[in-house]
């Protein structure tokens, strides 16, 4: 949890995922999509986004910012 200062005090947020897709085919031939967690991203005060990626990390294309949840329940995003 990361504490985020706004008017009046501070509230508890949880910090997002930042994820890109890698497609791929599997052993049957079939494209299937990989999500790989390359970063965090925390909400901020302006309603954006703070973003740290390790170093070394190139973006290019596009990439996904969700909110983090039980790996149980982890799918990735969806085309939707």
């Amino acid at each position: 949890m990361v504490l985020l200062r706004v008017k009046g005090g501070f509230y508890m947020t949880k910090p997002h995922n930042i994820l890109v897709a890698r497609e791929y085919t599997d052993g049957n031939g079939e494209v299937k999509t990989e999500w790989l967690r390359v970063g965090v991203a925390f909400p901020n005060k302006k309603d954006g986004f703070n973003c740290e990626l390790p170093a070394g990390i190139g973006l290019t294309g596009k990439f996904v910012i969700l909110p983090r949840i039980d790996r149980a329940e982890d799918d990735g995003p969806t085309d939707e």
